[in-house]
């Protein structure tokens, strides 16, 4: 058992005034059984009315002491879910831990951040006015993944997120149980009286096993495609339409994988719920029980 501290000054350059802004660093280290209590140690070095951040960069389970002990503190917890090592069960945990109304959370995902530029560019088919009406038409989406290595089995938690958000923006509802096919997992998705079939498949064509999604295609009645797909080994998103005969090239962004320091970075701008996130890995959560129920 131990538990050490270490205190170091840490500053920076500001922009281009040239002045130093200075800041505590302080560390504590902690082994054995006081790792249970070492939030005790934390406490004292909170500063009134600062916000508190709680990067967890383990997965994040709830039973563990430290963790809802240092949650409690914190004002937004930051985790990634590219990391879940079993998303069908921490995905469902975190909604629950979400959804919480006694001790809700606020949460950041990382991986959910990595999801922007595909949101973004799936969105701004709809900004074309002829091609709104064919939101209503929609009765397939296909989402391809990498494969992950710690658990080839199971679908990859950024396909789910994706899938999640796309049904509750839209207005989708799961439906029960779901089906093995050739290479891929189905669900039913209902808006109204219309059914839409769902598709997750691995991209076993990539060499890369880290559950980022590959592409994603949305299908109007066979008679409209909209599509983005990463191009170049990872280093473009493009997108494209087709309506009937007619092919159109759309936007082509650079798809830059930003470090994780980079990602919380952005994160600590926020301190509100994201009400969107939650609604996403709401349905997240309803597609892993429909999964879980599939049939073969």
């Amino acid at each position: 058992p131990r538990l050490d501290a270490y205190v170091s000054m840490r500053c920076r350059l500001s922009g281009g005034s040239g002045k130093q802004i200075c800041g505590e660093q302080v560390t504590i280290e902690a082994g054995g059984p006081l790792v249970e209590t070492a939030a005790t140690a934390v406490a004292p070095l909170l500063v009134p009315d600062v916000p508190v951040f709680l990067w967890w960069k383990d997965i994040p389970h709830y039973e563990d002491k430290l963790f809802d002990q240092l949650a409690r503190m914190a004002d937004r917890i930051v985790i990634d879910s590219a990391a879940f090592d079993h998303p069908y069960d921490d995905l469902l945990r975190l909604t629950r831990d979400v959804g919480n109304h006694d001790r809700p959370i606020r949460v950041s995902d990382l991986n959910w951040g990595r999801l922007t530029s595909w949101r973004t560019l799936l969105a701004s088919f709809w900004d074309v006015a002829d091609y709104r009406p064919l939101l209503d038409q929609i009765d397939r989406v296909a989402v391809a993944y990498h494969p992950l290595s710690d658990a080839p089995g199971e679908v990859a938690a950024a396909a789910l997120l994706l899938a999640g958000w796309l049904a509750a923006r839209l207005g989708w509802e799961v439906g029960e149980g779901g089906r093995a096919t050739t290479g891929a997992i189905e669900c039913d998705l209902t808006s109204g009286d219309r059914v839409l079939v769902l598709s997750l498949r691995q991209d076993k064509t990539s060499k890369q096993h880290d559950g980022l999604i590959s592409s994603v295609a949305l299908s109007a009645k066979s008679e409209a495609d909209f599509s983005v797909a990463l191009r170049d080994e990872g280093s473009k998103l493009e997108t494209k339409a087709k309506i009937g005969t007619e092919h159109s090239l759309g936007r082509v962004l650079a798809y830059e994988r930003r470090s994780d320091a980079d990602r919380l970075s952005r994160e600590l701008a926020f301190l509100s719920r994201d009400a969107i996130y939650e609604q996403a890995i709401g349905r997240a959560a309803q597609l892993v029980e429909a999964i879980r129920g599939q049939k073969t």
